[in-house]
């Protein structure tokens, strides 16, 4: 059996006008394929002559209806990376057990251990007797096999023939799950590029051409067709419960730093940390309205941009040139859209509440029904502007999604992680003598306490000025997170607290300042234009006494002993 490397890339039909089909406000996909007839078939038949078309060197190997039965008895199996498959063809059934490991985000290494016909509806330890020992042992320590999810596909076949080396690619048009709840479901096709990878091989060359095949697909696709690499393919994310990969926002796990010695290994290690925040979130962004996924996307590019400043010595044309620019355009784009959101959902119903209560302490308690009256007008105007706020939100949302199934973010997600591959290779490569992740961390630590260090007192600065000290906090906060696992406890613990609180506190101060700048593009009243200045002076001035206060408690970060 021959060992393979793959790249999986989803193909999402777009919505007529620009996004992607069924992507509204009840978050949830819908079942036709819009754009193209309302029939999955003619997508998937669209698709396939559009791939036919712009690469000629495509071979046909066949078509076929496929039905997948993933299996698993233990969460345990799938951590190890280990696949049990039916796959039923006509009437021929067929049992795989294969072991998947990820060589770097986004590129997978599948190892065939076991084929076999199936006769019968189940699945018995003694069907495995042939397969290998690790396997078996990884069987017999867990449960009673169970279906894990199934899969009914369209699945198209073709060879690919590029720089001497014979590559497969395969499309599952149509993939759906038939056991999901109809309001779940959502068209998907899937696109699946792999090469064989002798063993004792050099990966290198078959990574960088499965990217570039990648690239020519992004190219290849119709525009109501847009195809976007995955880190995991249709098949795990089912087993998993979430086909479509939008279930939960995913947040910043810590970073494993187990085994890194040099900043160019913890580079990678947080590169790749970074990347399951960005590709956990991106498929939410596209097809669901709750802000959450935007904002942990946008957190994942904040997370990023420190990333490459602590690591800027491994900046190069690559990033400088066809990265970077990209992934600004991109974190304007969500910072706009999150800017939204918190105008919407939090500035202006506090706002709304502090001008009742303004009213009402200040009022006559003689005159309560005039009162009752004035605070239910003033009511009703903000209600009227949340109106404007949130039509304005959903229009940044839809700049969002537009850009998300664009052939841009496709570019630039693929160029990131052939980037990242890269940069692993560089790592594993290295050898005695390299930059000690020690003293590199401890010397990122120090410079951006520094910077906070010597800010004058925030009372006595300007508004960009504290913003400034934010955004320093921003930078150190990421950077003892990312190198937690060798800072001192207190440093994890206490600086860390004080930093986000920092964060926190300047944060309203910088929300309100976002907010006048939001309404003044809106139909607001004079009245409510200088209640959220003389609001934004008052918690200016707040902040600033708060935000000075936790400076003097901040201490300078400490690594953990030798």
């Amino acid at each position: 059996m021959v060992r393979l490397l793959e790249i999986v890339l989803d193909v999402i039909p777009a919505a007529p006008g620009g996004g992607i089909a069924g992507a509204g406000k009840g978050g949830k996909a819908g079942g036709g394929d819009a754009g193209n007839g309302g029939q999955p078939g003619s997508a998937a038949a669209a698709l396939a002559k559009a791939l036919t078309a712009a690469l000629p060197q495509l071979v046909p190997l066949g078509d076929e209806r496929v039905t997948t039965a993933l299996f698993d008895r233990d969460a345990a199996l799938a951590r190890a990376g280990w696949r049990i498959a039916v796959e039923t063809r006509a009437s021929r059934r067929r049992v795989a057990v294969s072991q998947r490991q990820s060589l770097t985000p986004g590129m997978t290494a599948i190892t065939p251990h076991f084929e076999a016909p199936l006769k019968t509806d189940g699945l018995t330890d003694a069907l495995f007797d042939d397969a290998p020992q690790p396997f078996r042992a990884a069987l017999a320590d867990c449960g009673e096999l169970v279906p894990a999810a199934t899969l009914h596909s369209e699945r198209r076949r073709w060879q690919w023939n590029r720089d001497g080396i014979e590559a497969e690619l395969v499309l599952d048009a149509a993939l759906h799950d038939p056991g999901a709840p109809p309001q779940s479901a959502r068209p998907l096709h899937e696109l699946r590029v792999r090469a064989p990878w002798p063993e004792d091989a050099d990966p290198a060359p078959l990574v960088d051409l499965l990217f570039a095949c990648a690239h020519d697909l992004v190219d290849a696709a119709p525009a109501s067709l847009p195809a976007l690499v995955r880190l995991t393919d249709a098949p795990a994310r089912a087993a998993a419960g979430n086909l479509a990969g939008d279930g939960e926002a995913v947040h910043a796990r810590p970073i494993d730093l187990d085994g890194a010695k040099t900043a160019l290994a913890a580079f990678v290690a947080i590169g790749r940390n970074i990347t399951e925040q960005w590709f956990g979130n991106d498929a939410g962004v596209r097809d669901s309205a709750r802000p959450e996924f935007i904002h942990q996307m946008r957190v994942s590019q904040r997370r990023l941009r420190t990333a490459m400043r602590i690591f800027s010595d491994w900046r190069d044309d690559t990033w400088t040139e066809r990265i970077k620019p990209d992934l600004k355009w991109l974190g304007r784009l969500l910072g706009d859209a999150r800017d939204r959101d918190v105008l919407a959902d939090a500035t202006l119903p506090a706002l709304a509440g502090a001008d009742a209560a303004e009213t009402i302490t200040k009022a006559d308690p003689a005159r309560v029904a005039e009162v009752a009256q004035t605070t239910a007008r003033a009511a009703g105007h903000w209600d009227a502007l949340r109106a404007q706020a949130d039509a304005a939100r959903r229009a940044a949302h839809e700049r969002v999604r537009e850009a998300l199934a664009s052939p841009r973010y496709a570019h630039v997600a693929l160029a990131w992680l052939q980037w990242l591959a890269v940069l692993e290779r560089r790592a594993s490569a290295q050898g005695a003598g390299e930059r000690s992740l020690r003293k590199h961390a401890r010397k990122q630590a120090r410079r951006f306490h520094g910077r906070l260090a010597k800010m004058p007192k925030l009372t006595t600065i300007d508004e960009p000025s504290r913003h400034l000290v934010r955004i320093n906090g921003k930078y150190l906060r990421y950077t003892l997170e990312f190198f937690a696992p060798i800072m001192s406890h207190r440093t994890r613990t206490k600086t860390l607290r004080t930093l986000a609180r920092l964060q926190a506190v300047l944060g309203d101060g910088n929300d309100v300042a976002v907010a006048l700048r939001l309404l003044e593009e809106l139909e607001v009243e004079p009245y409510q234009l200088g209640f959220v200045r003389g609001w934004r002076a008052a918690l200016s001035r707040n902040s600033a006494a708060e935000g000075e206060r936790l400076l003097r408690e901040l201490r300078r970060p400490k690594l953990l002993g030798r």
